[in-house]
């Protein structure tokens, strides 16, 4: 039995695979307070549906699966642990230099972001290493020794080392942990070469401030997670989901806390790559529409589209991830008024707690959600099964006083203005995600999923011209599903920084021979067999007075006039033109090795009759800039091969599909509703 749970800003999702390959789910309000809680709350409710205790159900999971915003939140909140940080002597500003840029280089009076680690907590060392990692000062353990003791009497919780060029000889870094252990002090320790072992002092830097920022935090709540689970019955390791698509046990995941960021957006692209696979289709979009925000990826070949740099609240990441777009959309997403008259939608939210003014939790800010109810889109009685009631008066009260009063506007009339911008909003993000890496949306299929997804695909393929839409039945716990499509992952890379020409098939071979031999003794460690384990080869890319590179897939071949050939259509593919005859750089040489772990299967179902009668649930008023009337169907009893013509509501108990006048949509063989616009 495989578990993944996906813990999220309003809702916990949890999905259970049964060794027979049927999918269920649940969705429990998540508790942030203290998120295990509501990880336990989901499973109690699946073991209730199912007839069985919690204990048993545990008893049963061979593969459990771990997805949480705790790391996000600690950043985005600026909650982290108090950190020192130790590095080369005429360094310890350079968390404030940055780059010697803005990231808006035209808001010349926004301030400065405030730095992690305050500048008394910043200490230098005598140490140097040159480019080249020849030793040019010894390191002064002396005044490693006082930095120690000077961090430990301020009760710092983490402490980071980063010297210069540590990455090409990292021996003084690994010096200072082994004092810090030698002293009994036991500190959260993150190395600036073990975050990022390739140029870029800042991103090194950055990066590893970020993974001690968040890592006490995440440890703290994935140890008490499993306390939780373990004193219940679980007797499998706990896998926790990376931004890169793949998954760490637990402890792993602790010290290398900086790749579970994005894991919950990570979950929903695996997914997207599940149905890409599943239904043919080599090029899809994704957007996940949750309670807080919208997350945009893009799947090529089937593959989720990776990066190896995630700005988030002023930090950088500089780590290979899954490429997610964040829109500030989603179901709480505040609706207001600027002082100018506007309208604006996002990217503030209502959150779990209070929520939107409907869920009658204390909230009485309009928020999108309370503005799809209003337009009668939502059912009040089948939100989360009727375990929610949701109250219509509430949410008129709220729009009316934040929207349509302002506008001088019908509370109706207010509520479509709500949806309209929102399913705008959403359209520029996947505009943006796709046409920045020079591609068409118009020659993709766009997937929705997240509980309010549904209620704007159909818009936003208009707005795009995009021809077909996918919303799976379970897409509003999708990113959860994506959980069970992983494998074990680990990342390793090497500075080369030297022009493809330059290099030979031998010297390459070796480097990669031996980051591979890496990777796979540490999937080793987590008990992956030797036959379960497969390999990929890249490197990261530039012509020469370039800073930054771009990815570049390694095939069989090592030869440097292949792998120049590679960089060249790789760089003509993203930017639609390449430096002919200019010789091309490789910054790093990376390898992701994977850990099969068991996965699910998407059932599949034989096509039936077309007649939607049996998912019939009745007709509703509904307003969509006129007042009309829609056709409501049950998503759960709809078929494979039956046929819905707009307009029409498909609802279940976690997500709600709205179906346009002119548009149709079929039931296909995995159970995903297929809308094609204009084909009623």
């Amino acid at each position: 039995m495989l578990i993944g749970v996906d813990v999220g800003g309003t809702f916990t999702d949890l999905v259970l695979a049964d060794p027979a390959g049927a999918l269920q789910f649940v969705k429990s309000p998540s508790t942030p307070d203290d998120p295990s809680r509501g990880v336990v709350n989901a499973l109690e409710l699946m073991a209730t549906e199912r007839g069985e205790s919690l204990g048993a159900l545990l008893q049963q999971v061979s593969v459990f699966i771990h997805g949480t915003t705790v790391a996000t939140n600690i950043l985005v909140q600026r909650n982290g642990a108090r950190l020192g940080l130790i590095t080369t002597r005429g360094f310890r500003d350079l968390i404030e230099l940055r780059e010697g840029s803005r990231q808006n280089r035209y808001a010349l009076r926004t301030p400065a972001p405030e730095p992690i680690v305050a500048r008394p907590l910043r200490l230098e060392v005598g140490e140097r290493v040159g480019p080249d990692g020849d030793v040019l000062t010894p390191l002064d353990e002396a005044e490693v020794a006082g930095a120690i003791a000077h961090l430990k009497a301020a009760d710092v919780e983490g402490v980071v080392v980063c010297f210069l060029h540590a990455h090409k000889r990292p021996e003084h870094e690994q010096a200072v942990r082994a004092a810090i252990e030698a002293s009994g002090w036991r500190p959260f320790v993150s190395l600036g070469h073990e975050a990022l072992s390739r140029e870029g002092e800042y991103d090194r830097l950055s990066t590893a401030l970020v993974n001690a920022y968040v890592g006490p935090g995440l440890q703290a709540y994935l140890r008490h997670l499993f306390g939780q689970l373990n004193a219940r019955g679980i007797q499998v390791p706990v896998f926790v989901m990376q931004s890169t698509g793949g998954v760490l046990p637990i402890e792993a995941a602790a010290r290398r806390a900086v790749g579970a960021v994005t894991s919950g957006p990570a979950g929903g692209a695996m997914s997207g790559a599940l149905f890409a696979r599943a239904l043919g289709l080599a090029n899809l979009v994704t957007y996940d529409t949750g309670g807080t925000s919208t997350d945009v990826c893009v799947i090529q070949d089937g593959v989720p589209v990776e990066h190896s740099r995630t700005d988030l609240a002023d930090l950088r990441i500089t780590a290979p991830a899954i490429e997610v777009n964040p829109i500030g959309i989603g179901g709480g997403s505040l609706a207001r008024v600027d002082s100018s008259g506007i309208l604006a939608v996002g990217p503030r939210s209502a959150g779990a707690v209070p929520g939107p003014a409907c869920f009658q939790k204390g909230g009485t800010q309009a928020t999108l959600t309370d503005a799809n109810l209003v337009l009668g889109l939502i059912s009040p009685e089948t939100f989360l099964g009727g375990r929610m009631p949701l109250s219509v008066s509430a949410a008129r009260a709220a729009i009316e006083a934040d929207v349509a009063n302002p506008l001088g506007m019908s509370v109706e009339e207010a509520a479509w203005a709500v949806h309209v911008l929102a399913t705008s909003g959403i359209t520029e993000g996947i505009r943006l995600a796709t046409v920045r890496r020079g591609q068409d949306p118009r020659d993709f299929a766009l997937m929705s999923f997240g509980g309010a997804g549904g209620l704007h695909a159909n818009g936003v393929a208009r707005e795009l011209q995009i021809p077909k839409v996918v919303i799976p039945r379970m897409a509003s716990v999708l990113s959860a599903l994506g959980f069970l499509a992983a494998d074990i992952r680990q990342d390793l890379q090497r500075t080369l920084d030297r022009p493809i020409r330059a290099t030979s098939h031998a010297e390459l071979a070796t480097i990669f021979d031996e980051l591979e031999e890496n990777g796979r003794a540490l999937l080793k460690e987590t008990g992956v067999g030797t036959d379960d384990i497969h390999v990929q080869r890249s490197m990261e890319c530039r012509y020469a007075r370039q800073i930054h590179g771009i990815p570049v897939s390694v095939g069989a071949s090592l030869e440097p006039s292949d792998l120049e050939r590679g960089f060249t259509e790789a760089y003509r593919g993203l930017y639609q033109h390449a430096h002919e005859g200019e010789p091309g750089i490789i910054d790093t040489c990376r390898v992701s090795v994977f850990g099969a772990l068991p996965k699910i299967d998407l059932p599949t179902h034989e096509p039936g009759p077309g007649d939607p009668t049996p998912a019939f649930r009745g007709r509703r008023d509904i307003y969509i800039g006129r007042h009309v009337e829609a056709t409501v169907y049950w998503f759960d009893d709809l078929r494979c091969g039956m046929r819905v013509a707009g307009p029409a509501i498909v609802e279940s108990a976690s997500t709600t599909v709205l179906l346009e006048p002119g548009s149709a949509a079929v039931m296909d063989r995995i159970g995903s509703l297929i809308i094609v616009a204009g084909a009623s």
